[in-house]
């Protein structure tokens, strides 16, 4: 468990092992399959049990059904907020798409 913007970050004794930026814009895209489960590196052979993810520019739509997210569709996420994710089939399964004219940039830390 760690601090983190004002909210506490339960990590479940995960470490943080892997790190992505992401930009977001008219298409929908995913977390890296190969941050989610690595086949090589320390961590390799493992998977990932959690991520956090920060957002900064442009303002997103998400979903964590598999579905696609569009600009009017989806829960929002807005420049500056952060989110946790847990579970390997949730971070499989999460998509986003920006939600207005500027890309968004997610900050991807990934925890093993």
């Amino acid at each position: 468990m760690g601090w983190f913007g004002g909210v506490i970050l339960q990590t479940y004794h995960r470490v943080p092992g892997d790190y992505e930026d992401i930009t977001v814009g008219s298409e929908a895209v995913g977390l890296s399959h190969g941050k989610v489960q690595p086949t090589r590196g320390l961590f390799a052979g493992l998977s990932a049990q959690a991520a956090l993810l920060s957002l900064e520019g442009g303002d997103l739509r998400i979903r964590l059904d598999g579905g696609l997210p569009t600009a009017d569709h989806g829960h929002i996420l807005v420049s500056g907020d952060a989110l946790t994710l847990t579970g390997t089939q949730s971070l499989y399964q999460f998509r986003a798409v920006r939600s207005g004219e500027v890309n968004g940039i997610l900050r991807v830390t990934y925890f093993y």
